[in-house]
């Protein structure tokens, strides 16, 4: 650390910029010399600088709000430069208000009556099945529990579209295909939950383990009582992340029938030829459901830190 003179005369010592700070100084100025759009958030890095050998807090704070002052003239750069391609004509046949107007609300009904059906079904199955595969796992002699820790690896290390496409020409053909294609995905992410589980089990102390055996808790007073609070506390951030990839991987289930967001996407796109608009508003459909989906997953994490 080296030394700063203050504005009152005293002397103090001073602190690195921290990599947002010079993350923040860079992308105004690039911005700035690009379009004059980032003078605004250049000035308060500039600020935040001055400020960062007399009070780095406050430092931090101005370069949280620099931030958002970038992400605010960088929306409004964007919305000028779609203003001033709109006035083109190589806009009209890149993009169509109308057919945006019309694809919209048909991919919002598919999206609330398939993907997030199969998201919100599939998340429950994976949930369950793999408390239930990771306490088995663990409560069994190792003679069964390594058998099953391959069957687990099996389902888990082979693509889902197999997956799919394996089970569907297993089942009788009258089954449908949604909740077939809704208990596989289910079914997959619940042997990657299942390991999550596991760690989350082999982080709790083995002390509390010999507490429980100390006073005669039973195995499963100690399972429900002792382990598993402590080890679903642990647990439950990854498993809102598995639960945004199955959301993700939804779009697979194209392949043995099942009618999502994205096959809706691409028929549209056949009957009118406009697939720029469908797939454009599919992919920001996934886009606000998945950072919704985060930020909640966000919270929870920062609600259930000790």
């Amino acid at each position: 650390m080296s030394t700063a003179t203050t504005t009152d005369g005293t002397t103090r010592e001073s602190v690195p910029l921290t990599r947002s700070h010079i993350t923040l100084l860079v992308c105004s100025a690039l911005l700035t010399l690009a379009a004059g759009l980032g003078l605004p958030a250049l000035v308060v890095a500039l600020l935040a600088w001055r400020k960062n050998a007399e009070d780095h807090p406050a430092a931090k704070r101005l370069t949280r709000i620099g931030w958002y002052v970038f992400s605010a003239f960088a929306v409004i750069g964007v919305l000028i430069a779609l203003q001033l391609w709109s006035m083109t004509p190589s806009f009209a046949q890149f993009w169509s208000w109308d057919a945006a107007a019309e694809v919209f609300p048909i991919l919002l009904e598919t999206f609330a009556k398939t993907t997030l059906l199969i998201t919100v079904v599939g998340t429950a199955i994976a949930a369950t099945l793999g408390l239930v595969l990771a306490v088995t796992t663990e409560s069994l002699p190792r003679i069964l529990s390594v058998p099953l820790r391959w069957l687990m690896d099996l389902i888990r290390m082979t693509p889902l579209i197999v997956q799919l496409i394996f089970v569907y020409y297993l089942v009788p053909v009258e089954w449908p295909l949604l909740w077939v294609g809704t208990a596989v995905i289910g079914v997959h992410y619940a042997m990657y939950m299942a390991e999550s589980y596991i760690a989350g089990i082999a982080s709790v102390d083995p002390g509390q383990w010999e507490a429980a055996k100390a006073l005669s808790f039973s195995t499963r007073r100690t399972w429900g009582a002792v382990v598993l609070p402590q080890a679903l506390r642990a647990t439950l951030p990854s498993l809102g992340n598995w639960a945004i990839s199955m959301f993700k991987d939804t779009p697979y289930l194209f392949a043995i029938g099942v009618v999502e967001l994205v096959t809706r996407a691409q028929q549209y796109g056949a009957n009118t030829f406009r697939y720029n608009e469908a797939f454009t508003l599919a992919g920001l459909i996934f886009l606000v459901a998945s950072l919704i989906t985060a930020v909640a997953v966000r919270k929870l994490e920062k609600s259930l830190v000790y």
